[in-house]
């Protein structure tokens, strides 16, 4: 069970240190949508074809890296679980490339590796993807940046005002005390971006396997 969460977690949209959020960060006060959630489109949608693991964009083909599973489960604010959540995920492969024409890297494109998923969480609010650990890569932050390894998740719920995009990293990457996207969010939440080991779900012959539970707002 996922302990209650409050907005605190959100990282501020002007960060001194992300160079970036000083030309997005909004200047003026938010506009208020006012509704209510029965007047709203709900997407009861189980289309289970809804589902592309990254390591089947080439058949019987496979991304260079070391083959990882990340899974876990969606939870409101409360702590209940949420089904039918749709869940995007992108990525760089394995050497900090993005399949991107703007991802100046000098690194090579991995010609078996899409560098995007998406699935839609169970009646339980579980989720599951098959991908690669994705790779370290230069930016312009700051002098000598690098962005930790991570994956991008985008999740949609049955109310499509609400959306969630976050990051997740992995333990012990060094890279990750200067990294300024990551130490955007409050420090005592830092760990719940951080994916963990879990040795029950390593059942899939050269996978490691994470997982990584994420509360919508």
């Amino acid at each position: 069970m996922i302990k209650q969460i409050n907005n605190n977690t959100n990282p501020p949209h002007l960060f001194k240190q992300y160079i970036s959020t000083q030309d997005r960060a909004p200047r003026k006060k938010f506009f208020q949508l006012n509704y209510k959630f029965k007047d709203i489109f709900k997407n009861k949608s189980t289309d289970k074809n809804c589902n592309n693991n990254l390591l089947n964009y080439k058949k019987n083909k496979f991304p260079i890296g070391q083959k990882i599973i990340i899974s876990g489960k969606i939870f409101d604010k409360s702590g209940k679980p949420l089904p039918n959540i749709f869940i995007e995920i992108w990525q760089a492969n394995a050497s900090g490339k993005y399949r991107d024409v703007k991802d100046t890297h000098n690194a090579s494109i991995d010609k078996s590796f899409l560098g995007y998923g998406n699935t839609i969480s169970n009646s339980k609010g579980f989720y599951k993807f098959f991908t690669i650990m994705p790779g370290a890569y230069p930016w312009k932050n700051h002098k000598n940046a690098w962005r930790p390894k991570h994956i991008h998740f985008s999740l949609l719920s049955t109310n499509f005002y609400s959306r969630l995009c976050t990051q997740m990293y992995f333990s012990n990457d060094l890279l990750l005390k200067h990294d300024p996207i990551f130490n955007s969010v409050p420090y005592k939440y830092r760990k719940l971006l951080i994916a963990q080991f879990d040795s029950n779900y390593n059942s899939v012959p050269d996978f490691i396997s994470y997982n990584f539970n994420i509360v919508m707002p």
